[in-house]
C-alpha cells in the first residue's frame, strides 16, 4: 500500500495535500486531484451493467429459504418487488443511485491507487457508513472529517418525512383520498369494445388547453396519433392518470373536460381517470395488501447483507435503506397497493380489448397495468417511450437476466416497445433488451421538428446564445452560476437568451452577472435566430435544437449524472468549468452546426410506421422497418 487518499465531499476546492484527492461531486481533475464522477463517465457501460447486475442479484436473494421477489409475491404470480423503487431504478424517484454508482467507481479507483488509509471531509453520514465499511473490507484505515451541515429549514414535509415509514403510508393514503375522491363524480364509460376498439392509458397532462376547453382532446404526448384512430375507425377507450398542472389545475377542470370528451366519444373516445375506480371497497382492498407488504417486510428484516455486490466490497444498504424501506412500508408501497388493486377494477371493468397502448417510462404503476391487462384476459400491449431514452436513465434498462426470465413472478414486460427514433433503438439493443420485442414508430411528440429548418452559424452581428433550461432546482442554480462566471472570460458581443423549462421558475435577477432576455415562445418557431444552443444537463429540449443543426453545449454537474438525452452524441460538447465553456463557445462560434448522420427521431408525419404497426398489430411483420 502507498500513501493516503482524501474523498472530498465538501463546497469549494479541495485542500492542497501531500496524498491524493478525490473529488465526490466535482469533474476537477489535475496533478494529485481526480474526479470520481469523471472515472464514473469514462468506465460508463461497465459500471451501469454491474449496478443493474446487483439489482438482479437483490431480487433473486434467499431470504430464509425464498428469494425476495417470491417473498413479495401477494398470492397470485405478481411480486410487488416490480414496483420497488429499487426495481424501477429511476434518478428522478432515487437520487441516491448516484451516489452508489460513484461508490463502485471509488472502488475501482482505490484497488488500482491501493492506499493506506482514507479520509472522508463530508457530512453525508450514510455514505460515510458505506465509505466505511468499504475501507474495512479493503483494509484501508477510515478518518471522517465531518464536514459542515447547511441549515434546513422548517417544514411540514421534513416532519412528515421524520415520522415512521408505515405512519407515512398511511397520511399518503388519507391525503389521496381527500384529492381524488371527487374524481368519483365521472360517470363510469360505456367502453367499446369490438375489432375496432382500442386502448390506451396516459397522463393527463402535456394537453392542449385550447382544445380540450372546446371539447376537442389533444394531447402533445400522442400528437397526430389521436387523428388518426379516429380517421381510419378506431374507436378508443382511455384510462388517465389525473396529475395536478398550470393547464388542470383543479379536479373541477378535468372533470368537465372528460364528461365534454365522452358526450362525443365517437370522435373523442370514452375518457375515465383511473381514480374514477375509487371504493371504500377499493380502500379495504389496498390496505389488506399494504398489511401484507407490512408482514414480509417483517420477514425480509435481515436483508442488509444482501446490499453486497458480487464479487465486490461495496455494500450499498446505508445508500438504499430509505428506498427499501418505503417500497415496503411506506408511501411508495401504499401508491402501489393503490395502482394493483385500481387497475384490477379498471380492466376488470373493460371489455375485451383486441389491443393496448401505454406511455412507457417503466414505472411502477406500468408493472401493475401489465399485470392485470393479462390478468383479465385482454390482448397484445405495446409500450410507447415518448421521449428520449438517455443513458443514465436506468429505469429503461435492466439486467438481461430479468428481460429473459421464465420463472414465477418474472418481470412483467409489454409484448412489444414502440421505439420513436435511431437513438433509442441503439440505447435499448445496446442494453441487450429483447430485439424481437422493438418496433419503430414515429416521435409523435417531436413531429414538429420535421419543418425546422437547419442552418449554420452566422456570427456578423454577434454571437445569440439560447439558454435552456430544465427543471431540478440546483442543477439549474448550478448551471446559472457556471454561465455567470463564463461571461467573464467572453468578449462582449455574446447575447443571451434564456428559455425556463415550464416547471421551474428561474428568477435570472439572482444572477446579476448575466445579463439575459427571457422567452416561452415553442422551440420550433425561436431556434432559427439562435447561433448556439446552452442546455442544462437534463433537458430533452437540447434534442431540438440538435435536430435543428445548431452547436449544442451542455453544462454538467458532477453533484448529478449526466442525464443528458445526447450523451454520446458527436459533436455536442460537455462541459463543467468556466474555462471548459468558454472554449466551447470559441469553438461553435467558429464552426458549423450539428449534422445528425441518423434519424435521432422518425419524425415523417405521414406515420407509416404508425399505421403499420396498427394494420398488423406489431405482431405479424419484421419488428424493424428497414
Amino acid at each position: 500500500m502507498t500513501g493516503s487518499v482524501i474523498v472530498w465531499d465538501q463546497k469549494g476546492d479541495p485542500p492542497t495535500v501531500k496524498g491524493e484527492v478525490l473529488c465526490w461531486q466535482s469533474y476537477a481533475q489535475r496533478d494529485r486531484v481526480s474526479s470520481i464522477p469523471r472515472y464514473l463517465e469514462d468506465h460508463a457501460v461497465r459500471l451501469r451493467a454491474k449496478y443493474l447486475a446487483f439489482i438482479h442479484d437483490l431480487g433473486e436473494s434467499q431470504i430464509n429459504g425464498k428469494r425476495v421477489v417470491d417473498h413479495l409475491d401477494m398470492g397470485d404470480g405478481f411480486s410487488f418487488w416490480w414496483m420497488s423503487l429499487l426495481a424501477e431504478k429511476s434518478p428522478l424517484k432515487s437520487p441516491r443511485i448516484y451516489c452508489c454508482l460513484r461508490l463502485l467507481a471509488l472502488e475501482e479507483m482505490l484497488l488500482e491507487k491501493k492506499p493506506s488509509d482514507l479520509a472522508f471531509h463530508g457530512s453525508d453520514r450514510d455514505l460515510a457508513q458505506a465509505l466505511r465499511r468499504l475501507c474495512r473490507n479493503l483494509k484501508i484505515t477510515f478518518v471522517w472529517q465531518f464536514g459542515e451541515v447547511s441549515r434546513q429549514k422548517w417544514s411540514l414535509r421534513r416532519l412528515y418525512l421524520g415520522l415512521p415509514y408505515p405512519m407515512q403510508g398511511l397520511i399518503s393514503l388519507a391525503r389521496h383520498l381527500v384529492m381524488r375522491w371527487p374524481l368519483r363524480k365521472l360517470q363510469k364509460p360505456q367502453w367499446f369494445s369490438g375489432e375496432n376498439a382500442i386502448f390506451l392509458c396516459s397522463y393527463f397532462i402535456h394537453l392542449d388547453p385550447v382544445s380540450c376547453a372546446e371539447g376537442r382532446f389533444y394531447s402533445r404526448q400522442w400528437g397526430a396519433l389521436i387523428k388518426h384512430l379516429h380517421d381510419s375507425g378506431r374507436q378508443t377507450n382511455w384510462i388517465q392518470h389525473f396529475l395536478f398542472s398550470p393547464v388542470v389545475p383543479d379536479v373541477r377542470t378535468g372533470l368537465g373536460w372528460l364528461r365534454c370528451f365522452n358526450r362525443d366519444a365517437s370522435r373523442q373516445g370514452y375518457h375515465s381517470f383511473l381514480d374514477t375506480y375509487l371504493t371504500w371497497g377499493i380502500v379495504g382492498q389496498v390496505l389488506k395488501y399494504w398489511f401484507s407488504l407490512q408482514a414480509a417486510a417483517w420477514r425480509l428484516r435481515h436483508i442488509q447483507s444482501a446490499f453486497y455486490l458480487k464479487d465486490s466490497a461495496v455494500w450499498l444498504w446505508p445508500i438504499l435503506r430509505k428506498d427499501w424501506l418505503t417500497s415496503l412500508n411506506g408511501q411508495v408501497a401504499m401508491t402501489n397497493c393503490q395502482w394493483v388493486v385500481l387497475f384490477d377494477a379498471a380492466l376488470n371493468d373493460m371489455p375485451h380489448q383486441k389491443m393496448g397502448l401505454y406511455l412507457c417510462e417503466n414505472q411502477g404503476w406500468e408493472r401493475a397495468l401489465l399485470h392485470a391487462w393479462r390478468k383479465h384476459g385482454h390482448g397484445k400491449i405495446i409500450g410507447v417511450p415518448h421521449a428520449t431514452v438517455p443513458f443514465w436513465h436506468l429505469y429503461y434498462f435492466d439486467d438481461p437476466r430479468s428481460l429473459y426470465s421464465k420463472q414465477n413472478c418474472a418481470m412483467p414486460l409489454p409484448d412489444r416497445l414502440a421505439i420513436n427514433g435511431s437513438a433509442a433503438w441503439a440505447a435499448f439493443a445496446e442494453a441487450d433488451y429483447p430485439v424481437e420485442r422493438l418496433v419503430e414508430v414515429e416521435a409523435l411528440r417531436y413531429l414538429n421538428l420535421s419543418g425546422v429548418v437547419k442552418k449554420t452559424i452566422s456570427v456578423s452581428s454577434g454571437v445569440n446564445v439560447l439558454i435552456l433550461g430544465d427543471m431540478i432546482p440546483v442543477a439549474m442554480h448550478n448551471f446559472l452560476r457556471l454561465l455567470e462566471d463564463t461571461v467573464k472570460l467572453l468578449p462582449a458581443d455574446y447575447k443571451f437568451t434564456f428559455k425556463p423549462h415550464p416547471g421551474l421558475a428561474v428568477n435570472l435577477a439572482e444572477y446579476p452577472g448575466l445579463q439575459a432576455d427571457e422567452t416561452s415562445e415553442a422551440l420550433d418557431r425561436i431556434l432559427g435566430k439562435y447561433d448556439i444552443a446552452l442546455a442544462a444537463n437534463s433537458t430533452s429540449a437540447s434534442v431540438d435544437a440538435y435536430i435543428a443543426g445548431l452547436p449544442v453545449i451542455i453544462g454538467l454537474d458532477g453533484g448529478g449524472l449526466n442525464l443528458s438525452p445526447l450523451r454520446g452524441q458527436s459533436g455536442v460538447r460537455f462541459v463543467s468549468t468556466p474555462k471548459e465553456l468558454a472554449k466551447a463557445f470559441q469553438a461553435a462560434s467558429q464552426g458549423m452546426g450539428t449534422n445528425p448522420d441518423n434519424e435521432f427521431f422518425f419524425l415523417d408525419t405521414e406515420l407509416p410506421r404508425w399505421k403499420r404497426l396498427l394494420e398488423f398489430g406489431g405482431f405479424n411483420f419484421e419488428a424493424r422497418l428497414l
